[in-house]
């Protein structure tokens, strides 16, 4: 969608850097690609660009820098979805020609996983939209150039919802970015302490014994929106086993100390504030569950 935008702005794409590891020459390589339906569908994607497309590889600062003494003449690099964390040193090389689309109303948050966060939160409403922003060392910090408010209430289902905070791309791109490139525009700065910021670790997709009740409530109704299966993570017999949920949170009484419990019906640990249990998830349910989907998919297309 991204490339799409850009195209649509009247933009010209000289080039289009993704993250990740070269793959080995030959018929290794191949084999590898073909492996992976992820990497086969984004390289579909990619081609349709017809521009060439270059692997910046770990460590980062290595591979921007060899990736930018290489690129052509441009006027901007536009990043979106990407989890590089620019250096500072490669950012002073571009001087300022480096913006970032981010999905969520910036200063509020930050970080890997804002559409993740909002949806557990209950915040899609209040700070769901686009960003587009200046590139800096800070982590989604840089200079405000547009935003689009794009509120979950607006939209039937959470699908629909993310959809269209991708769609927001498109005037970001088309408008805001084309009057800052030609100077009609200035980019605001964010104001220092504000807002938010969530690391991946702060959003944990799973239900867990070191989260509180009220966490793995909101936990277990947003999981639909985001994940195909709700999840609850705990240590069972010396290791960490993930385990398929669903339902909600049955409060058994006070913190016990105990172990976790395990049945085939059912997963019982120490929350932070709690004794719960949660309803597994049987294979054969989700085996039913998989059918529906596709039968409803089958009735909508």
């Amino acid at each position: 969608m991204a490339i799409d935008a850009l195209q649509a702005g009247g933009y010209r794409i000289i080039e289009i850097w993704i993250s990740g590891q070269e793959r080995p020459r030959g018929p290794l390589g191949s084999i590898a690609s073909l492996a992976s339906r992820r990497e086969r569908r984004a390289r579909r994607i990619l081609a349709k660009a017809g521009v060439p497309v270059r692997t910046i590889a770990r460590p980062w600062a290595a591979g921007l820098d060899r990736a930018l003494d290489a690129a052509g003449p441009f006027d901007i690099l536009v990043c979106a979805g990407s989890y590089i964390i620019f250096p500072q040193a490669f950012l002073d090389r571009l001087q300022g020609r480096a913006v970032n689309l981010h999905p969520a109303l910036l200063p509020h948050y930050r970080g890997p996983l804002p559409i993740h966060a909002m949806l557990i939160d209950g915040m899609a409403d209040r700070y769901g939209g686009m960003t587009l922003h200046a590139l800096t060392g800070e982590i989604d910090g840089g200079p405000i150039i547009g935003q689009r408010r794009v509120a979950l209430g607006d939209h039937g289902s959470a699908r629909q919802w993310q959809a269209a905070v991708l769609a927001a791309m498109k005037p970001l791109l088309a408008d805001d970015l084309g009057a800052y490139l030609a100077g009609r525009r200035e980019a605001e700065p964010q104001v220092a302490g504000s807002g938010s910021y969530h690391s991946a670790r702060d959003v944990p997709l799973h239900a867990g014994p070191d989260q509180t009740v009220e966490r793995i409530t909101r936990y277990l109704a947003a999981a639909p929106k985001i994940q195909r299966h709700a999840l609850a993570v705990v240590p069972d017999r010396g290791r960490l086993r993930r385990f398929v949920v669903r339902g909600g949170v049955e409060v058994m009484g006070p913190v016990t100390g105990e172990a976790p419990v395990v049945s085939l019906r059912h997963v019982a640990f120490d929350a932070v504030d709690s004794r719960i249990r949660l309803r597994r998830l049987t294979r054969p349910e989700r085996f039913l569950l998989k059918v529906r989907r596709r039968l409803a998919d089958l009735v909508r297309r």
